[in-house]
């Protein structure tokens, strides 16, 4: 018998069995999972069992807290619930009546399923950065940054977020349910060395000869490559239903990218960057009018943001911040310090307690402590 294949029983029962479920993902702590029917989840019975932290619904998704160690029941769970680990089973959302008020959850499903799986490129990559910033010349001042040691640590950083496209694109098809293939190639168009000298040289640009290309420069963007496979899982099924089998092989990537790839530079690139540069005022301007008071706002309810699971996507308008207008003055800054609160409560919690409850706050102070990794 497999390490959880006790667990992963007992949760696949009390969500409704495999049936019910319809795709799952993982980010650093939590079992993420898409159910069909929410009305046969058993929320308090998945919490009772052994090895779970806590289980709630956010939005349309249902997230059982579980640990460190998620990443390795996680292909263990997808074996057992027959779920490829490489894309989410096809859910049958067309019968589904439409509703205004499952919006929001199902905006907040999407951005926190397609961005989970990058979140390690991100911490590693942010890793690098950070390295560099103190050894560097900014902060402590240790190795000059011409030294290869700098130069490769700055490689590596700079790379995580630059290909940004390329990472969100893999994410968000697997999401959806798509052509990780076209998502891909479609994430390595915004950032190609022809569009991006285009776009430095300032000339004038028409897709096809017709439509004209906003001047953009998509490196390290987020929003863009997220509306461009959303639409893509459409545009993707739609030809792949009306052609014949004979002539899908060449016929359904051809027409697919023929429609695309206007479609994304000529609106969709265009219209994710102008949400990420409003986001961006909003929280500039939220800084401007109240400054400290925005920080301490962010501060407050940030852990309480972490335990329904909203984090993810705070967190993401402070990276669509950083990655448009080069700073981000609130949300990372309201992050960092409720992170120095939690770790305080966390080793006063450690002095105080006894045996196995020892053990797990010791655990769960190193993960906090030098890793920012929390759950309650």
């Amino acid at each position: 018998m497999a390490k959880y294949t006790e667990f992963c029983n007992e949760v696949i029962k009390n969500v409704g069995g495999k049936e019910n479920i319809s795709g799952v993902v993982h980010c650093m702590t939590r079992l993420r999972l898409n159910v069909k029917d929410k009305s046969k989840v058993n929320v308090e019975a998945v919490k009772e069992v052994k090895g779970a932290i806590g289980a709630q619904f956010s939005g349309e998704q249902f997230q059982i807290i579980i640990g460190q160690h998620v990443s390795e029941i996680y292909p263990e769970f997808c074996e057992i619930s027959g779920i490829e680990k490489t894309k989410s089973i096809e859910e049958n959302l067309d019968k589904e009546p439409f509703d205004f008020k499952k919006i929001p959850g199902k905006v907040l499903d999407f951005i926190s399923g397609s961005i989970a799986p990058i979140l390690p490129i991100m911490m590693g990559a942010g890793l690098f950065k950070m390295l560099y910033a103190m050894l560097g010349p900014d902060l402590f001042n240790v190795m000059n940054v011409e030294h290869p040691f700098m130069k490769m640590i700055s490689i590596v950083g700079n790379c995580g977020f630059y290909f940004m496209p390329i990472f969100v694109a893999w994410s968000t098809a697997k999401k959806v349910n798509t052509s990780i293939p076209m998502a891909l190639l479609l994430g390595a168009l915004l950032i190609d060395p022809n569009i991006l000298s285009i776009v430095t040289t300032g000339e004038p640009f028409k897709m096809y000869g017709i439509l004209s290309m906003p001047l953009v420069n998509y490196a390290q963007t987020l929003l863009p490559t997220l509306l461009t496979v959303w639409v893509l899982q459409y545009v993707f099924k739609f030809f792949d239903n009306v052609i014949p089998k004979s002539f899908k092989i060449m016929g359904v990537p051809f027409c697919t990218l023929f429609i695309m790839i206007p479609l994304m530079f000529c609106g969709l690139a265009p219209i994710g960057n102008w949400l990420g540069e409003g986001m961006s005022w909003v929280i500039t301007t939220l800084y401007d009018v109240a400054g400290p008071l925005a920080i301490a706002l962010v501060s407050a309810v940030f852990p309480f943001l972490i335990a329904t699971g909203m984090h993810v996507a705070v967190g993401q308008i402070g990276l669509v911040n950083m990655t448009t207008a080069g700073f981000d003055p609130v949300v990372f800054v309201g992050m960092n310090i409720a992170y120095y609160a939690m770790s305080g409560m966390i080793v006063a919690y450690l002095i105080r307690a006894k045996g196995e409850e020892k053990q797990m706050a010791g655990v769960n102070a190193v993960t906090l402590i030098v890793g920012g990794i929390s759950e309650k």
